[in-house]
Formats: structure tokens, sequence, C-alpha cells
């Protein structure tokens, strides 16, 4: 089971479909970020996490599939213990150096959420928030089970952050094209509700909504054009 990366990104999750001819997921995903000589991304965290993060106290936070670690980054300059993993070695290499040349100490990992613990042993099921923004993945087999593995490091009280697109961007189509690997047979949308009755359906511990929404934000396409993307977001407390 792997996680992708964040941001815009726009894979969906797997289905148990017959994916002969279909790259493995992080040979696909570091291949999107060694093609281009400079970040794929804006460098700006995510509007929606930061309208909802920005209500929280800091604490010691992980963001799984941190792309190039703009959220991480503004995260750990508002206050945040912040750790970042993706399964991209560029987008990491990418992601430190934007942290140093900020002078932003946050930490950085390549890995696989599925397998990866933190080093600290006192960190292992110990983030106060742990994040995750278009986790839009072909891997593990269900997105029960990729959420139920992303849940696995909030802490007892901590919460549980999910970006999600509501609708899919204008431009994903083009960008399955390009990449010839399935994706936009997985163009599966989630919701807020439909993400929370899958977590509460397999974690063993028990979560309360905090947020069921769905929100709107301007930005950028890949071609330079104004668009609007609508996020779906939901932020659940383990209780």
């Amino acid at each position: 089971m792997t996680a992708t990366s964040s941001n815009d990104h726009t894979h969906a999750d797997r289905t148990g479909a017959d994916d002969a001819g279909v790259p493995d997921s992080v040979a696909a995903w570091e291949e999107r970020y060694a093609e281009a000589d400079d970040a794929i991304w804006s460098g700006n965290p995510n509007e929606s996490l930061v309208a909802v993060v920005s209500e929280m106290a800091p604490g010691r936070v992980l963001d799984v599939g941190c792309g190039e670690g703009a959220d991480v980054i503004w995260m750990a300059e508002n206050g945040w213990d912040a750790t970042g993993i993706d399964l991209s070695t560029t987008a990491i290499d990418r992601a430190r150096r934007a942290a140093e040349s900020r002078g932003v100490s946050a930490e950085f990992a390549v890995a696989d959420v599925s397998t990866w613990e933190p080093e600290d042993p006192d960190r292992r099921g110990g983030f106060d928030l742990v994040t995750g923004s278009f986790l839009h993945t072909r891997l593990p087999d269900t997105r029960e089970e990729l959420l139920t593995r992303v849940a696995a490091h909030v802490a007892p009280g901590g919460a549980l952050l999910l970006v999600s697109h509501a609708t899919m961007p204008p431009w994903a189509a083009e960008h399955s094209e390009k990449f010839e690997h399935g994706m936009d047979h997985h163009h599966e949308l989630v919701s807020p509700n439909g993400d929370f009755a899958l977590l509460i359906g397999a974690s063993p511990h028990r979560w309360e909504i905090e947020l069921a929404d769905t929100r709107t934000r301007e930005v950028t396409s890949p071609s330079g054009e104004p668009a609007e993307l609508e996020d779906a977001i939901l932020l659940a407390r383990r209780v």
C-alpha cells in the first residue's frame, strides 16, 4: 500500500481491478517529479488545509504524501513539529531544500505509509494531527485500508485531516493521457462522510466528525489558466 503525493494530484484508489500494464505507483510518481527540472507545484500550502489547521493548537503533525513539502513547511512555520513523508525521492529532496532555504526545521522521509514508522518510538502512533491531501491512490487494494493505515499514526485525542477532490480538476484527463498509466480509469471521487464511514468501519478506535465540508478555491492550472477546484474536507477526532 502506498500513498500518493499531495496538492493537486489525481490518483484514485484501487478497487481490485486488473492493473496489467500500469507502472508501480512509486515509479509513476517518481517519474512525474524527476522529469521536471524544477518544482511541479506552486510551493504554496493548500488553502483548505490552512483554513482548518489555523484554528488548531500546534503539536506534532505528520503529512502523508507531502510532495514537495509546501504544507509541511507552512505548518512548521506556524509552530508545528512537522514531519512529511512521500514515495518520491525527488519530491522529498525538493522539500528538504525548500525548508532549508526558508530556514524551517522539519523532518522529511522517503517512505510508504504502510511500512513507515518514526525513528523516535514516542512518535509512533503519537501525532496530534495527521494530514493527507489528495490521497487519490491506486494502492492499497481499498481506500478503507489506506485510511486505516494513515489514521494509525494519530494519537489518542488527535485528529485526522483529509483534503480530497470533490470534483476532478479540469485538466485531469489531459494528465492521464500524458502519463498513459491508467489514471483516468481510477478517477473515483470521495466525500467527507464516505471517508468517515470507511474510517469507523475499519479502525479499531472511536472517531467523531469535527468537520465534513466542501469548499471552493481558486488555482492556476498547469497551463497557467485560472480555475476553481472543489475540496472535500474531513476532520475527524480520535476519542
